[in-house]
């Protein structure tokens, strides 16, 4: 199976980028543009999503987090900072449940650690309106993924944004849409956190709709060495949204600096 790369830029320190849900490494590209001249990024399509193939398999977070494993090693990765945004927090934080091989710390990005809620976890939908959504996105594709993507941006953003990240969305097929989410409503990610061995920083956007800064601030609770930034101008796709101060977020953290108060 082949894993489309993106392998960019030089310096002492590896980013590697996990990207989310219907995604590809092409939703870095501000990202990647920012930081290439003084660090090594990387980033890959998840299998089933943008280039990579869609071969059989389970879509699981095994599957997913063992490509990523794949990626650290083949090119020999270390001391990386793992950046995961949205469903890629799951991947990433299912890579360090399996021993974070090649990662030193970790920046999880607007992403869940549960996808339906409980008692002690109000953060984000229930069972009821996760299975009200993926009925709603599986009769109504292509057009519900649009609507989907509309509402994870600012009202204000260019329309030909998008058009792009919808562009991008449709390289990954319905049923591996559906499985992968399937998959992660699975998972409860809280003990990976609370048993991670490297620092990370929760970065959560304010106007995020889906995953609200008491995620984040769970987050940074939680995690041995935890800490949380707030970015003030975006929705789901802060990467995109505000890209300078999201990368300005990654660089303090590599940097050892404090989050900001």
């Amino acid at each position: 199976m082949r894993l489309r790369l993106s392998d960019r830029g030089e310096g002492a320190d590896t980013i590697v980028l996990v990207h989310g849900w219907k995604g590809s490494h092409r939703l870095w590209d501000h990202t990647i543009a920012r930081l290439e001249e003084r660090h090594r990024v990387v980033a890959f399509d998840l299998r089933g999503m943008g280039e990579s193939d869609k071969p059989r398999g389970a879509y699981d977070f095994d599957e997913l987090s063992g490509d990523l494993a794949d990626v650290i090693a083949g090119l020999g990765l270390r001391d990386v900072t793992l950046v995961g945004w949205s469903m890629g927090c799951t991947v990433s934080l299912r890579h360090m449940e399996r021993g974070g091989a090649g990662v030193a710390r970790l920046v999880l990005l607007n992403g869940p650690l549960k996808l339906t809620r409980t008692d002690d976890f109000p953060h984000t939908m229930t069972q009821e309106q996760l299975d009200g959504y993926l009925t709603g996105l599986a009769d109504g594709w292509p057009g519900s993924e649009r609507a989907f993507l509309a509402d994870s941006l600012l009202p204000a953003t260019d329309p030909l944004v998008l058009d792009w990240i919808y562009a991008i969305a449709l390289q990954t097929p319905l049923d591996v849409a559906l499985r992968v989410v399937r998959e992660q409503a699975r998972l409860d990610m809280r003990p990976a956190v609370r048993g991670l061995g490297v620092p990370v920083r929760a970065v959560y956007s304010r106007f995020d709709p889906y995953y609200p800064v008491s995620l984040g601030e769970e987050i940074a609770a939680a995690a041995p060495d935890g800490s949380l930034a707030v970015l003030e101008h975006s929705a789901h796709c802060a990467p995109i949204e505000e890209p300078a101060a999201f990368v300005a977020v990654v660089e303090d953290f590599i940097a050892g600096r404090p989050a900001p108060a």
